[in-house]
């Protein structure tokens, strides 16, 4: 299909912005496809109608003749958030057609699209985009095979199954997610396993990204992760509505956007506070709050963070901690408002004595640049995506990532080579993985080129997150996001192309 219409002024920008990414939007398309099968007039009626409503934490821009304006009734708490995307949108808002954007400013994704509805959109939307570019200055859309429908699809009362009930019904019919469920939640489902990892003597570990954040084959998550065991709050829908949103799960389908708080950057690396790799403490090492859902009937026991804080407490307890300073050390905790037993796990004696809250025995949070003094940190999903991660790839320390939450620069980035993927079951491939890397070999030769594969990959990591994940980059990908959506949801789009 032929580039959007101010084509040429997005290219001219890329390249002003010294963008190495020019080619390669694949997320973009994917994201945008099914819309193509839905009637242009039908989406700017449902995202006028998600305006209509005051409390589902949805803001709204607009943009009218290269002015950018916000919905009233975005809540304060959250203007920050608008104003970011705003920020983002303003040095090329000149170039973009009159639009309405609905921005999801809720941790959570909010569309989810059955397997039928979608795969129906997507041979509309093939068909559609077939003709762009045609001789035919007056087409019009063809009338969607499904969509948005009038009243009919948001809703309030978001199930406790969302796993089955939401993820399950975007899967094909004969998936593992649509015709079995896991029952014992006390060993590994391996068949969940298998499709995307390599199975090790020491356990699994993730061989293929891609397929992880594909649930379909993957029933026992449903009880591994806080999200999709336990939502805190939820509202969405089952029909294919135009959400711009900063993450979501495999299944949803919400348009990716650069995160606002990445944007702004408020998980901050400053390089002068960053320490050496030679000077870091080689230890695993990790602080946050339990926000991976709502902890009701037990369930926070299968929430990923307090699974890992378990499997590391486990693993500090059989630790020698009198050895030198390469011996490897695990320095985790929860911070916060959080039950009493859920207590810190450490073998470094840089917290032999932590100061701790008053109210829950824990300690108090800590700079986020304590972390630089430290080779190795583990990063996780709370309740949506992680807004550390992109602080912890510019540093000189390696990130372990556990994450369902994909993102809009997943694609950007690759497994082993600038982060480490971790299962979010964990178990003893990560840990395995964390020793190799950690240079914690039973041969001298083998513990070297492990602690060697780490530093190198966290240089590629830091490298990677400088060239293609800066503030620019943001906005390249907003540009050519936006070009490509105002063409979508125009009456004439098939007409619509660069020439």
């Amino acid at each position: 299909m032929p580039p959007p219409p101010n084509f040429d002024k997005w290219y001219e920008y890329a390249v002003k912005s010294k963008s190495s990414i020019i080619d390669d939007f694949g997320q973009i398309y994917n994201d945008i496809l099914p819309f193509w099968g839905v009637e242009p007039s039908k989406i700017r009626e449902s995202t006028a109608r998600l305006m209509s409503y005051g409390h589902i934490e949805m803001g709204g821009l607009s943009i009218q003749n290269g002015t950018i304006h916000q919905s009233p009734h975005i809540p304060g708490t959250h203007r920050w958030m608008t104003n970011m995307v705003e920020k983002m949108i303003e040095p090329f808002a000149q170039w973009l057609p009159d639009m309405v954007l609905a921005i999801n400013l809720a941790d959570e994704c909010r569309v989810s699209v059955p397997f039928q509805d979608m795969e129906a959109l997507k041979a509309t939307a093939q068909s559609t985009m077939s003709r762009v570019g045609g001789n035919n200055k007056t087409a019009k859309a063809k009338q969607a095979t499904c969509g948005p429908d009038g009243e009919h699809g948001w809703s309030f009362d978001f199930p406790e199954q969302v796993y089955y009930d939401w993820i399950a019904s975007t899967c094909p019919p004969g998936s593992a997610a649509r015709s079995s469920r896991w029952w014992d939640w006390s060993s590994v489902c391996s068949a969940c396993l298998a499709p995307h990892s390599l199975m090790t003597r020491e356990g699994a570990i993730v061989a293929n990204n891609t397929l992880a954040h594909d649930l379909c084959h993957q029933p026992d998550v449903a009880k591994l992760d806080g999200f999709i065991s336990s939502p805190t709050v939820l509202m969405g829908s089952n029909r294919l509505l135009p959400v711009f949103s900063q993450s979501r799960v495999g299944g949803f389908s919400d348009i990716l956007i650069p995160s606002p708080w990445d944007f702004e950057d408020r998980s901050a690396y400053v390089d002068e506070e960053d320490v050496l790799w030679s000077n870091k403490t080689n230890g695993l090492y990790w602080r946050g709050s339990s926000t991976d859902g709502f902890a009701a009937r037990g369930r926070w026991a299968g929430f990923l963070r307090a699974r890992f804080v378990h499997e590391a407490y486990q693993r500090a307890k059989g630790m020698d901690n009198t050895g030198s300073q390469d011996q490897l050390r695990i320095n985790v905790s929860f911070v916060g408002d959080i039950p009493r037993q859920w207590t810190t796990v450490t073998t470094d004696r840089r917290e032999a004595a932590p100061q701790e809250s008053p109210a829950t025995g824990l300690p108090s949070p800590l700079p986020f640049k304590e972390s630089w003094h430290f080779r190795h940190l583990m990063d996780m999903d709370g309740a949506g995506f992680s807004g550390r991660f992109l602080g912890f790839l510019r540093s000189h320390s390696l990130v372990y990532r556990a994450a369902l939450f994909k993102t809009w620069y997943d694609e950007r980035l690759f497994g082993w080579h600038d982060y480490v993927p971790v299962d979010v079951r964990l178990g003893s491939g990560f840990w395995s993985a964390l020793y190799y890397l950690a240079g914690v070999s039973e041969t001298t030769s083998s513990g070297k080129l492990g602690a060697d594969t780490a530093r190198r990959m966290a240089e590629q990591g830091r490298e990677s997150a400088s060239s293609v994940l800066r503030r620019e980059d943001m906005h390249v990908y907003m540009f050519r996001l936006l070009l490509e959506w105002g063409r979508a949801t125009a009456d004439d789009r098939e007409a619509l192309a660069y020439r």
